[in-house]
């Protein structure tokens, strides 16, 4: 003989009005303490990964600082720029600028022109820097002048070079790995962050 299926089993109330009560506002709070665990362990998840955001950012964060100087050698003073990464990321340049009150170039470039229309034998050291990369701890030389002692044009030149050095307005823009931009007035100010840097 088969037998018939067995009717499905209903949970009733136990009857008794103080503990059926207590079980529903018991149900009540624990689903109120899981939907609160819930929103505290996403908070803190999102806090996690913004912390680990912040650390990966700050490990790979360029910071470039300019530097001039005369120092001698053999005798003979050497009049030099010098730009380095002093972050701890590599920075992509995208423009560098460097002139006086006047508005005179001193990048590489524009002092290697000047020393040549004043003594073409005159060889000036200068580097690349605009569109390049360089990676932290790196110095890249702007431009290197030795003192130009059997010229009196360009020895004048250069000592106008060696005083307004310290009266310059230089600025760069470059760009982290993550494509995070800035540009710096090597200084006087905090690098403020640019959406890229596209020259003006």
């Amino acid at each position: 003989m088969i037998e018939a299926p067995e009717p499905p089993h209903h949970h009733r109330a136990a009857g008794i009005p103080w503990f059926d009560l207590t079980m529903g506002l018991a149900i009540l709070c624990i689903s109120i303490a899981s939907l609160l665990t819930s929103l505290q362990s996403e908070r803190s998840m999102r806090a996690l990964v913004e912390q680990n955001s912040r650390l990966v950012s700050a490990q790979s964060t360029p910071l470039l600082m300019l530097d001039s100087g005369n120092a001698g050698e053999n005798g003979k003073l050497i009049l030099s720029m010098t730009i380095s990464n002093v972050g701890t990321g590599p920075a992509q340049i995208g423009w560098f600028r460097a002139t006086d009150a006047a508005g005179n170039d001193f990048s590489g470039g524009a002092i290697e022109q000047r020393v040549t229309k004043l003594d073409p034998k005159q060889r000036v050291a200068t580097s690349q820097i605009a569109s390049t990369l360089m990676r932290s701890g790196d110095e890249r030389l702007v431009f290197s002048w030795p003192q130009p002692l059997g010229n009196p044009a360009a020895l004048a030149e250069w000592d106008r070079v060696n005083h307004a050095r310290f009266h310059l307005h230089a600025s760069a823009c470059y760009c982290s790995i993550f494509n995070e931009c800035k540009i710096t007035e090597f200084g006087s100010s905090h690098p403020r962050p640019v959406e890229s840097c596209s020259q003006n």
